[in-house]
């Protein structure tokens, strides 16, 4: 593709880049000149025009436009593409529309060529409502950059997609401190206001606790809460948090999993607390809640209502500029509108994740073998590239050592990113962290060690091939010559028994009580196993390079 402004008079055959209007007809963007429209434009005094010259492999915006809407688009979302380069996405289901703002603003940082943008994320949406925006201003894009983008957004579940309403049991923990009429006021205030906001979402508010508000008292309340059938627990407050070292902060500490959301930056909701304990969830409200009108409070508890898991990644960058909601098609647009997003199960492989392992510190490599250079990028990435041209979804990188290195690397490939602080204490807590990020449907996963340069795509969709998610315990490992090796791939139902795993285990030795439920995949080729190891093995790796 070659863009230029063009003298009219060697013109022809070239594609505009904006529709222009003659007195009797309208040449749209996109259109190849022909002789006649070059008369035409003439006869209307216009003597240039900016255009591109098309070339092989170029296609043409409709195109590109269609083939990264089918791949942002997932649950119960359709598409309609203009004649100016703009689809619009729209739910095709009532429900809450989900997307990260951090990948959408990923999307938008790799992408040339095309701009995304959505509503406010997590939000009651109506069957028909445009959801997002997706522009290109080229005529005519080359063919090799649009599969640049969808490479990139192949390590994840789909972008845009819309959530049925789910209805959920909720518990109320008052934290009291004045015992007094004015403190009871203000929680009545603030559980009218959460009631207000978040009643739509089918939630059932009616279980109640309190607790003193010193540490020992909420993180014993917390524990009750948590063994009842709550799947959301709400803190109310009876004073304010005057830092991270303060008193819920502190019960949440000593009680939670993880705290995956604190300290936000907004002025009124600096105390505002969202954490997990097993499957639930635990958001603390911030004291002054009855009084705030905070459109990124309501969007975060929204997103930690309705995630089916939440991790501390999905809130720790800025978001991205919102459309305005309430907007739907136009009759025209309605007429475009093609294609459902859903994903014909029937039809793909399982559902298998990828788990990249890339938290080791390599102390016997003697430097970090994951950032020795092959092909001008990091080791590692080969292993990514692997699991994200595979048939895995999502993908995973547990990262630990120099995590920030690594995350750097990564910054173009929409992956799921997790760091792993404990990876000091063996590949086990990478292992167990991968797992339980894990969405529900997920019936399998493969587990990849950052260190083996040479395992491919078609190797790993030979593992997933060979699976069968129905078929109870499963463990696929593979083989060279009969010896066991990785990667190796899990089936769901021993995601749980990760905690057996001895700190320093090889991924491939463990579980010998389900030897009969193991089946070895081989190769051929005993460099596609091969893993990076020693510095001996990080000089051989460099002069391959």
């Amino acid at each position: 593709m070659k863009c230029a402004e063009y003298n009219i008079n060697k013109a022809q055959g070239v594609r505009l880049f904006n529709a222009i209007n003659l007195p009797n007809r309208v040449l749209p963007k996109g259109k190849k000149l022909d002789a006649q429209d070059i008369e035409d434009l003439k006869k209307a005094a216009i003597r240039r025009i900016f255009g591109a010259e098309e070339e092989i492999h170029d296609v043409s915006f409709q195109i590109a436009l269609r083939q990264l809407c089918a791949k942002l688009c997932g649950e119960d979302t359709a598409y309609a593409i203009d004649d100016n380069g703009i689809a619009k996405i729209v739910a095709a289901k009532d429900g809450i529309f989900e997307c990260l703002e951090e990948r959408t603003a990923k999307f938008n940082r790799f992408s040339d060529f095309a701009i995304l943008n959505t509503i406010e994320p997590f939000q009651d949406v109506h069957a028909g409502e445009v959801i997002a925006e997706l522009q290109t201003e080229y005529p005519i894009i080359p063919q090799n950059e649009i599969d640049k983008i969808l490479y990139s957004l192949s390590g994840n579940t789909s972008l845009l997609q819309i959530t049925p309403h789910k209805s959920h049991r909720a518990a109320l923990i008052y934290t009291h401190f004045y015992n007094n009429e004015e403190e009871n006021a203000r929680f009545t205030n603030t559980v009218q206001k959460l009631i207000a906001d978040f009643g739509n979402l089918s939630i059932d508010f009616s279980t109640e606790y309190a607790s003193a508000h010193h540490i020992q008292g909420i993180a014993d309340t917390l524990s009750y809460a948590v063994n009842q059938p709550n799947d959301l627990i709400f803190i109310v407050p009876g004073v304010r948090s005057g830092s991270k070292y303060d008193v819920i902060r502190s019960a949440l500490v000593s009680f939670v999993d993880e705290i995956v959301c604190s300290n936000i930056p907004q002025i009124g909701i600096s105390d505002f607390i969202i954490a997990t304990k097993r499957d639930k969830k635990i958001i603390c409200l911030p004291y002054d809640y009855a009084e705030i009108e905070s459109t990124l409070l309501q969007r975060l508890i929204l997103q930690a209502i309705v995630s089916e898991k939440l991790l501390s990644f999905e809130f720790k960058h800025p978001h991205s500029p919102a459309l305005a909601s309430g907007m739907t098609l136009s009759i025209r647009e309605q007429a475009r509108l093609s294609g459902n997003g859903s994903h014909d199960k029937s039809k793909n492989s399982p559902d298998v994740a990828a788990i990249v392992l890339a938290a080791g510190s390599s102390r016997r490599a003697g430097g970090n073998k994951l950032l020795a250079e092959l092909d001008g990028e990091p080791m590692f990435l080969k292993a990514v590239h692997a699991a994200v041209r595979s048939k895995a979804k999502p993908v995973y990188v547990i990262t630990g050592y120099q995590n920030e290195e690594i995350e750097a690397a990564l910054e173009d490939i929409d992956v799921n990113v997790l760091y792993n602080p404990a990876y000091r204490s063996g590949i086990k807590t990478s292992i167990m962290l991968g797992l339980n990020s894990l969405p529900s449907n997920c019936k399998g996963a493969l587990l990849l060690p950052a260190d083996m340069p040479n395992v491919t795509d078609k190797f790993l969709d030979k593992m997933i091939k060979n699976f069968k998610p129905e078929g109870g315990p499963q463990l696929l490992v593979s083989s060279f010559k009969g010896v066991k090796s990785n990667p190796v791939l899990w089936s769901k139902e021993l995601f749980s028994k990760a905690d057996i795993i001895p700190e320093e285990a090889a991924i491939r030795v463990i579980f010998p009580q389900y030897e009969d439920f193991t089946t070895k995949i081989e190769t051929k080729d005993k460099n596609l196993l091969w893993d990076v190891t020693y510095p001996g093995d990080v000089e051989t790796f460099s002069k391959k390079a």
